[in-house]
C-alpha cells in the first residue's frame, strides 16, 4: 500500500512539473497602455526552456512594425517558446496590444497552455490583424481555415513555411509551436508579405 502511495505521489509531481514548464514561466496580467506586459509572480518555480531575454531592444532585435518591438520583447520574457513579430504591416496599422496569456486547466489550479497574442487595427480603410503564437485553442486555427474561401498556398514565415489563406496564415515553427495570423480587410499579397516578414524577437 505504501509503495502504491509513493508511485502515485511521484506521478502527480511529474505531471505538475510538466504543466508548469509548459506555462513558460511567470503569469502575466493584461497589458499596460502601449502594449507592454506587466508580469506578476507565477505558479511554483517554472523552468523556461529559453534563456532570459532583455525587455528592451538590443543590437540584434528586429524592428517590429507599428512600434510593437518592446511589447513583443516583454511577451518573450514570459514565454518559453520563440516569439515572432511582424516587421512589415501595410500603412496605417496601429498596435492595439501585445500580451502573454497563461490559461488554467478548467477545474484545477494547474497552468495550461500559454500563448502570445498581438492585435493591430487600421481605421481607413478598415482592417484588423491578430497574431497568436504558442499553443492556441483549436478554434483559433479552425477559424482561419473555415473563414477562408480559397485553398492555401505555401509561403515563407521567417525561416520556415506557412500555409497562406485569404483570411490568414498557419505555421509551425521548428520548436514545435503554432503560429496563427488571422486578418480582415487585407489582400492575399499583403498577407504574404506580412508572413514573409515575421522574425524572432530574440535569437
Amino acid at each position: 500500500m505504501k509503495a502504491i502511495t509513493i508511485v502515485a505521489a511521484l506521478t502527480l509531481s511529474l505531471l505538475l512539473s510538466a504543466c508548469i514548464e509548459d506555462s513558460g514561466g511567470p503569469s502575466a496580467s493584461p497589458t499596460t497602455p502601449g502594449g507592454s506586459v506587466v508580469s506578476t509572480a507565477g505558479a511554483g518555480h517554472a523552468t523556461a526552456t529559453r534563456p532570459a531575454v532583455a525587455s528592451t531592444p538590443g543590437a540584434n532585435t528586429p524592428a517590429c512594425a507599428a512600434g510593437s518591438t518592446e511589447g513583443f520583447l516583454q511577451a518573450q520574457t514570459s514565454a518559453s517558446f520563440k516569439v515572432y513579430c511582424p516587421t512589415f504591416l501595410p500603412t496605417g496599422f496601429a498596435l492595439e496590444d501585445v500580451r502573454f496569456k497563461l490559461s488554467v486547466q478548467p477545474g484545477t489550479p494547474i497552468p495550461g497552455p500559454s500563448t502570445v497574442v498581438a492585435k493591430f487595427q487600421r481605421a481607413n480603410p478598415k482592417a484588423s490583424i491578430q497574431f497568436v503564437q504558442g499553443r492556441p485553442e483549436l478554434s483559433v486555427v479552425t477559424d482561419v481555415r473555415t473563414s477562408s474561401e480559397s485553398q492555401p498556398v505555401d509561403g515563407p514565415y521567417d525561416g520556415f513555411q506557412a500555409s497562406l489563406f485569404d483570411k490568414g496564415a498557419l505555421a509551425r515553427s521548428p520548436d514545435g509551436f503554432t503560429h496563427v495570423i488571422s486578418a480582415d480587410g487585407l489582400t492575399a499579397d499583403e498577407l504574404r508579405q506580412i508572413a514573409a516578414g515575421m522574425q524572432a524577437v530574440a535569437p
